[in-house]
């Protein structure tokens, strides 16, 4: 079998125009400016396939040839006694690749859904506390002025809801890994609506508007849930999911938000996981029982959030009907501000409120 290719001396870029001879088991390369060469099969090197580019036939001295794909090189590997590797036979197979293509796809999602939050949950407890509540602090101070203004809460009522807190505090060892945190920090936000949040530095905010709503228990209640993620470490493992998350995608789509500016949307809007608010709950309803009060205070809060979120949102839907046609546009407007939020409060970033009411009625 002969064919036409292009040989390389591997110490010029010239190029030469040669003939490949082959045989069983040998090849011949005829009018190479060092005359004719011979080669056994076991030492050419032959690339892979790359898409239509030439293959390189490579030799032992550095020489090499490019060689045009199709049938006559096919013809020529087959007559030297070539068998194409089987990673390369699977590659030519459409649907063998097709089939490895969704099994990455797949590996890809088990990875996102189940592998990072496993790794996030082993790698949290190792995060020093330390960096966390200086970021925690940052995000804080970003906040304040923009979303976050002066509590207005009676400072009578402060003291207790603070003076309660602590009591919840001081019956978990585990928090002492805070300090000086876990502490209570008073805002209000009318903006974002009744709401609480633990930061992964330990500082947990408690909105005026949540407390208004809410009885001192049942503040109370709600405050050892946020004790819950911060035990648990959620705040830091969520941080950790949406890191690596974000670092894969700046490795394909450049760069991303910095980690504060990332966490005080975080921290505002927490979608935690089923598991994360169910674990949160037991830690509640345990820490509550501790106090020799009842874990229903969550459920009532709970309960209380709901109707107060279904109520706004009712008011605002009968001012729409109620306006006229040429006002329309503007106040749609100014109604799904109203209703977005509502919708930002503690229910909506705690999901799943008839099931965590349920459960906690058979704790």
């Amino acid at each position: 079998m002969n064919m036409e290719a292009f040989y390389f001396d591997g110490r010029s870029s010239k190029r030469h125009t040669v003939r490949l001879e082959a045989t069983a088991g040998r090849l011949c390369l005829h009018d190479t400016p060092e005359g004719e060469r011979h080669f056994d099969d076991t030492e050419v090197k032959i690339s892979e396939p790359q898409g239509r580019a030439p293959r390189v036939l490579s030799f032992p001295d550095g020489a090499c040839c490019e060689v045009a794909q199709g049938a006559e090189l096919d013809a020529l590997l087959n007559t030297l006694g070539y068998r194409e590797s089987f990673v390369m036979r699977l590659q030519g197979n459409w649907p063998v690749s097709l089939f490895a293509l969704v099994c990455v796809i797949l590996m890809m999602a088990a990875a996102y859904q189940w592998g990072l939050p496993w790794g996030a949950e082993i790698a949290a407890p190792h995060i020093p506390i330390k960096p966390m509540q200086q970021l925690s602090d940052t995000v804080l101070r970003k906040m304040d002025g923009e979303v976050l203004h002066p509590s207005k809460l009676p400072l009578a009522r402060q003291e207790k809801l603070r003076s309660g807190f602590n009591r919840l505090v001081a019956l978990d060892a585990e928090l002492a890994v805070y300090a000086p945190n876990p502490r209570l920090i008073f805002r209000s936000a009318p903006d974002v609506g009744p709401n609480a949040f633990a930061m992964p530095g330990g500082q947990i905010v408690l909105f005026d508007e949540l407390a208004e709503e809410l009885s001192d228990d049942e503040a109370l209640a709600v405050l050892s849930h946020e004790l819950g993620h911060l035990n648990r470490r959620h705040s830091v493992r969520q941080l950790i999911q949406s890191s690596v998350s974000s670092a894969v995608l700046a490795a394909y789509f450049g760069d991303v938000s910095a980690a504060a500016a990332y966490l005080a949307t975080l921290a505002l809007d927490m979608s935690y996981s089923r598991e994360m608010e169910l674990e949160a709950d037991a830690y509640g309803a345990a820490a509550l029982r501790r106090q020799n009060k009842s874990p229903m205070l969550l459920a009532s809060a709970l309960e209380k959030l709901e109707r107060s979120t279904r109520h706004v949102n009712n008011e605002d839907e009968d001012d729409e009907e109620n306006e006229d046609e040429d006002e329309d546009e503007g106040t749609d407007e100014d109604s799904n501000e109203e209703e977005d939020g509502a919708s930002l409060g503690w229910l909506s970033s705690h999901p799943d409120t008839r099931e965590r009411i349920r459960r906690l009625k058979e704790l």
